[in-house]
């Protein structure tokens, strides 16, 4: 990469943190509250995703669509980390859409693979590969997906091949599955200047560690922890190694 492109790059990474963390500003400026941050979540969502539909088509004009579709579920057997704020959302989204007991279900399942991730590090939780709790079990497709984190969202695939064969050799250093960069970059940097602005004046107190999926759901839909979280208050796990 040239002088002139990386600073290119350097420019764009800059505006998308500044679009994220304004538009965090503009639901937070007045209030802290559960309301304000789910309300700002919701709109970083659909940035986001107005984002990548715009590229997405632009790449398809250009002939390198997007091998993802409905029913191909082989990125959602990795880990995948979320923060504090889109658990929450997330955790709230599934109580509001489910039964009591077809919730049970979620989080039974999200208790089993957190029994099995919860011991490992991060150089091995990052090659871990297990279905994540919120896939359908028959119908392929993700029971959250309107709350699904960042992370899911801007993970686009030219090649469903080779996502496959990331999923069938995990311990592969040499596979991995081909990506869209651009969309990485772009929805990073936008969630990276969201959470600046909502950790702004509380740098000291409030926790924004990432966390699993299976693990972040659990915490997340214990009664009165996010009241916990947002009183600056520690509610997830810390980071592993």
């Amino acid at each position: 990469m040239g002088p002139l492109q990386h600073e290119h790059r350097n420019q764009l990474d800059e505006s998308f943190f500044a679009e994220g963390y304004n538009l965090a500003h503009a639901f937070l400026f007045k209030e802290f509250s559960k309301e304000n941050l789910f309300a700002a979540q919701r709109r970083l969502f659909t940035v986001v995703d107005e984002l990548i539909a715009s590229f997405l088509g632009h790449a398809a004009e250009q002939g390198s669509p997007t091998e993802c579709r409905m029913g191909c579920s082989f990125c959602c057997h990795q880990t995948v980390l979320a923060s504090p704020p889109e658990l929450f959302f997330l955790a709230d989204f599934l109580q509001k859409k489910f039964r009591e007991d077809a919730l049970q279900v979620i989080l039974d399942r999200a208790k089993a693979k957190h029994g099995e991730t919860a011991k490992l590090r991060m150089d091995k939780l990052l090659k871990y590969k297990k279905t994540c709790p919120l896939l359908h079990p028959t119908g392929g497709y993700c029971r959250a997906y309107q709350a699904r984190p960042i992370a899911c969202r801007i993970y686009l695939s030219k090649s469903v091949k080779s996502c496959e064969n990331d999923l069938n050799t995990p311990n592969d250093d040499s596979v991995f599955p081909d990506l869209f960069e651009w969309p990485l970059r772009a929805g990073r940097m936008l969630n990276e200047g969201f959470l600046a602005r909502v950790r702004k004046g509380r740098e000291d107190s409030l926790q924004m560690t990432e966390t699993t999926i299976e693990s972040g759901i659990l915490k997340a839909s214990e009664t009165g922890n996010l009241a916990k979280w947002i009183s600056g208050k520690n509610s997830f796990p810390p980071n592993r190694l």
